[in-house]
């Protein structure tokens, strides 16, 4: 009986794999590499999809591995989307060449990673920087005015390192842990629905990235006439894509190449329109340092606090 396309398949690959092993012609063992690539395993971390709906981030990332695998000979074994704690044993165990993931996942597993290529999105769009803001005419001046005040936090997969900025900017001032500090602190996903309240008066301050309230100023110039900045973080890159360390597979440039050239296919485009990001590029571990020097202060802070 006839082989099954597969088995087929799968018979020529062993017969060439034999002949190669019994004559160790360069040319074939060439040839073997390039027919049988081997796979990169690829996981992005569900903490930086957000508001996106799981579904449509798994169907456009299928979409975007194939075409890519097809374009460059690629093999994915994609995980696609895991939880912090398999990001974090996956690259532990080495079983992750690829991942995307935030500063803090980064972090307890940094000396497993090579800092020394961090892919994410180019220009301004490539960091965060946060603002509390308060209404011009309120009682608010300053951030001793914020004692016992109401104070609306946006709550994205962008403002992860904002809770530790927050803390850093209340110890330096000697306030004390938000939840001592303010009178009340809410939660919204949406930019609008965390300043928007500020400017009608209806709480006190808000925590929010420098991006969405240049957005909601375009939408209103009234909104950036009547709110001002009390205080702001550095920019910090705050999420990227990075390799496992001593992963040095030839692929790896196929795949960086791939991943920034992700805006110059319809697959791609999907991807970038959903994350929201126009370019990627590539970074050194130094892009890190503003990020990375804010946890160390919260860390410093939360120790004196249980002290």
């Amino acid at each position: 009986m006839p082989f099954a396309p597969t088995e087929a398949r799968g018979a020529t690959r062993s017969r060439r794999r034999t002949l190669a092993l019994m004559l160790g012609i360069p040319a074939l063992r060439r040839i073997l590499r390039a027919a049988d690539p081997i796979p990169v395993r690829l996981a992005i971390s569900a903490s930086v999809i957000g508001d996106v709906n799981l579904n449509d981030a798994k169907a456009a990332m299928l979409i975007w591995l194939k075409r890519m695998a097809q374009d460059m000979n690629i093999q994915f074994d994609p995980k696609l989307f895991a939880t912090t704690p398999e990001i974090v044993e996956g690259i532990r165990k080495g079983q992750l060449d690829c991942v995307a993931l935030n500063v803090l996942e980064y972090r307890p597993i940094a000396d497993f990673l090579d800092s020394s290529q961090i892919v994410n999105a180019s220009g301004e769009a490539g960091t965060e920087q946060y603002l509390i803001l308060a209404k011009r005419n309120s009682a608010i001046r300053n951030l001793a005015d914020l004692k016992g005040r109401r104070l609306c936090v946006l709550k994205t997969p962008k403002m992860c390192v904002a809770p530790a900025w927050l803390l850093t900017v209340l110890d330096e001032a000697h306030y004390g842990p938000a939840e001592q500090f303010f009178g009340s602190v809410v939660n919204d996903s949406k930019v609008a629905r965390v300043v928007l309240p500020v400017f009608f008066g209806q709480a006190d301050a808000c925590l929010t990235t420098k991006r969405g309230f240049d957005t909601m100023c375009e939408l209103n110039p009234q909104v950036g006439r009547d709110l001002f900045v009390l205080a702001s973080s550095p920019p910090m890159v705050v999420d990227f894509y990075i390799f496992r360390k001593n992963y040095r597979n030839a692929y790896r440039e196929k795949v960086i190449n791939a991943i920034m050239s992700l805006h110059a296919t319809v697959a791609g485009q999907q991807l970038a329109t959903l994350f929201q990001f126009q370019e990627l590029t590539i970074r050194d571990a130094s892009c890190l340092g503003s990020v990375l020097a804010v946890l160390d202060r919260a860390d410093r802070a939360r120790a004196r606090l249980r002290d």
